[in-house]
């Protein structure tokens, strides 16, 4: 029996901007694709090829000029529930005024039936399970950057979003908490069999998470090529990283980047 996708992308279209005196710059082409129950999918490509607008595309956030994004059958025109969204500028998607885990309570906002007993039980036991065992009672500006990053990632599981969206999560925090949060967001990827669609610029991080890499054209972009990623799970920092196909997909994707011409 074959699995229906959670997520299909069907020949999507999307221009920004314009006014009387000039036209709305085309960003998405004509772009296409699947996601798998349980994926976990990378989109990658150049500078400025519409990433990011992709994603607000995907979480219902943009409506789409032409082609549709459907949802488990459904096709967006609002962002659903079962979508998580985990933003580059976490610190702006938290609520300062807000403890830690009454952020993770406001990701449960939509869930119905749920007491609000349930609700500060389940928002502990998360923040607990991404490593912030302690710091539930703290407000987002007294902890680290990495930290806040975890407590946004705890709000979008305790939505029980079945699809995870992340717009270059780990862009502005340190080698070492990047590291570790690739390797949490792996464990829970698994633990909660959680699809996600990740868009980052470090194809190294892209072949390290995922099971597929959706490469991306310049703009207005298009799919460039599906690349699966075979590479052994569980996933190590120093053996996946230094293992001869990571090196071989890795000089493929680069190549695959540098070889497009600038978009103007």
């Amino acid at each position: 029996m074959t699995t229906a996708p959670i997520l299909t992308v069907d020949h999507i279209g999307k221009a920004l901007g314009g006014d009387a005196r000039k036209a709305p710059t085309q960003i998405i082409g004509d772009l296409s694709f699947d996601a798998e129950p349980g994926e976990f999918i990378s989109v990658v490509g150049p500078s400025g090829c519409g990433k990011t607008t992709l994603l607000m595309c995907l979480a219902g956030l943009l409506k789409v000029d032409t082609g549709s994004v459907v949802f488990e059958s459904n096709a967006l025109q609002a962002p659903p529930p079962g979508i998580g969204v985990v933003f580059q500028d976490y610190s702006r998607s938290l609520l300062p005024w807000r403890r830690n885990v009454a952020n993770v309570v406001f990701g449960m906002k939509r869930l119905q039936g749920v007491s609000e007993a349930d609700k500060q039980a389940r928002a502990r036991e998360l923040l607990q399970h991404v490593g912030l065992r302690g710091f539930e009672d703290f407000y987002p500006w007294q902890v680290s950057g990495g930290m806040q990053q975890r407590v946004a990632i705890a709000r979008a599981l305790a939505a029980q979003s079945r699809l995870l969206l992340l717009d270059e999560p780990l862009a502005a925090v340190d080698a070492q908490t990047r590291a570790d949060v690739q390797d949490l967001l792996l464990s829970l990827a698994a633990e909660y069999k959680q699809t996600c669609v990740l868009v980052t610029h470090d194809v190294e991080e892209a072949l390290y998470l995922s099971n597929r890499v959706v490469v991306l054209s310049q703009r207005p972009t298009r799919v460039l090529r599906n690349i699966t990623v075979d590479l052994p799970n569980p996933r190590d920092q120093l053996r996946t990283r230094s293992h001869p196909e990571f090196l071989r997909l890795r000089e493929e994707v680069l190549t695959l980047i540098k070889s497009l011409p600038k978009a103007h």
